[in-house]
């Protein structure tokens, strides 16, 4: 089977959490029913009125909205995208039901000066305007989606999980979902892996495989710091496959530290309130100029990695193209929900010097595919030679073929500069505390993880 990266030996996945195509991109390409940006006139009804996608102007106030986080349960989901004012029209009124929330914020969408990077490495590079979340669920079952190719079910009662809470012994359920995964195909072709962690524990070490190869107390085995990643970019010891995890909360782990989230996740700062200091997207982008900038600075490393930087899941953040019917994981019928439909659109970025610039798929290839989390595992499937299947979602997947082209022009890199984080924590804070209870906090299994 011919490679569907010909030239790529390595690939990162750097996974953001809750925003929308639209939410992030959609001021950059020309909207139309079933992709592109934002459509011009597009709004979503409200109390017998229409609130329009709108633009707030550049600064760092706008780069926490929406605030405070959106609703984004499987119900909640299911009202913003068919729910009583028909596809695609529920994000306002959905939104309404948050305590606190201003209905209008959930239809803003970024200019340029607001997501720099993003916008910098989506033109430059390829964006797809046709990937999907797995499914319209919360964190943990889109993000098991992108590693096992199935969120998982409750085999006592046939349930497929849909919220993070479904899962057994939520939230301590660290290492306890024995599921294949792609970490496991890669080893057994004899090909590698790590997942970088930025400050948290991984959410890929609810997966027993992942949890049994982490030295969390020496920072070893197949799951390291971030920070590690530069050195391994540098000495071009990065493996076939990377998973980059960001900094969720600021202190989900250690009540006692203080440092920026980095996942773009709207809300709250703190696992510990809802009500705490904001999330700001520009820490996310400059995690993500970091990343780019240590690939261009080893060219000869860069012209055989494919970064792929997208989204978990939307967030209940507003987009406008109705997620299309999508294959089921499962071997026969759940119980409840068959995850026959996709989530809604998530940004998605490949970045290599030989991509096609523009969006992907090309408007040549027909039909239109669905993109989503398993598209990456299938690519991996056939790039890396890796036998087995994890699901029926990913044997039915479409690859990223066609996307890289060791025959085209190089993309000359575009220059890029980390933009500062502006985030600050609630107050000053010394790094004071003894490691012991540092430790104890980063041991500890019963936290809240991030929604």
């Amino acid at each position: 089977m011919a490679e569907p990266l010909p030239g790529i030996e390595h690939v990162i996945l750097l996974m953001f959490e809750n925003r929308s195509f639209d939410n992030m991109l959609g001021a950059f390409y020309p909207g139309s029913a079933d992709r592109g940006g934002v459509p011009a006139g597009f709004s979503n009804p409200y109390m017998g009125s229409n609130v329009p996608a709108w633009q707030a102007p550049a600064g760092s106030s706008a780069q926490t909205i929406p605030y405070p986080d959106p609703q984004e349960s499987f119900d909640h989901m299911q009202a913003q995208i068919d729910g009583p004012y028909g596809g695609m029209m529920g994000f306002v009124a959905d939104y309404a039901t948050v305590t606190g929330a201003n209905p209008k914020m959930i239809m803003q969408y970024y200019v340029a000066e607001n997501v720099p990077v993003t916008c910098r490495l989506a033109t430059a590079y390829a964006a797809s305007d046709r990937y999907f979340a797995s499914g319209p669920v919360q964190t943990w079952p889109n993000r098991l989606f992108s590693i096992c190719g199935t969120p998982g079910y409750d085999p006592d009662s046939d349930l497929a999980y849909l919220n993070n809470e479904d899962y057994p012994d939520y939230p301590a359920i660290i290492g306890q979902l024995d599921y294949s995964s792609i970490f496991e195909q890669l080893d057994q072709a004899g090909q590698t892996w790590r997942v970088y962690h930025d400050d948290e524990w991984p959410i890929a070490v609810l997966v027993k495989y992942v949890w049994d190869r982490w030295d969390w107390v020496l920072s070893g085995g197949d799951v390291w710091p971030f920070e590690t990643f530069f050195d391994d970019v540098q000495g071009n010891t990065l493996p076939s496959f990377s998973l980059i995890e960001p900094r969720y909360q600021m202190d989900t782990y250690d009540p006692f530290r203080h440092e920026a989230p980095t996942s773009n996740h709207p809300g709250s700062s703190s696992a510990w309130s809802s009500t705490g200091v904001p999330i700001s997207i520009s820490c996310g982008e400059q995690l993500l100029a970091n990343v780019f900038l240590a690939l261009v600075q080893n060219p000869e490393l860069f012209a055989k990695t494919l970064l792929i930087v997208t989204y978990d899941e939307h967030g209940g953040v507003f987009d406008h193209v109705f997620p299309p019917v999508a294959v089921s994981p499962f071997g026969s019928p759940m119980g409840n929900y068959d995850y026959t439909q996709y989530g809604v659109r998530v940004p998605t970025l490949f970045i290599n010097p030989y991509v096609e610039q523009g969006l992907f798929p090309p408007e040549s290839v027909t039909p239109l595919p669905a993109l989503d989390h398993t598209s990456i595992l299938a690519t991996l499937r056939d790039q890396f030679a890796l036998s087995g299947s994890l699901s029926p979602r990913v044997d039915s997947a479409p690859t990223l073929a066609g996307l890289v082209d060791p025959s085209r022009q190089p993309i000359t890199p575009p220059s890029i500069t980390a933009p500062q984080c502006t985030w600050s924590p609630p107050e000053a804070h010394e790094h004071s505390e003894p490691i012991v209870r540092s430790m104890l906090y980063r041991s500890a299994s019963a936290t809240r993880k991030p929604d």
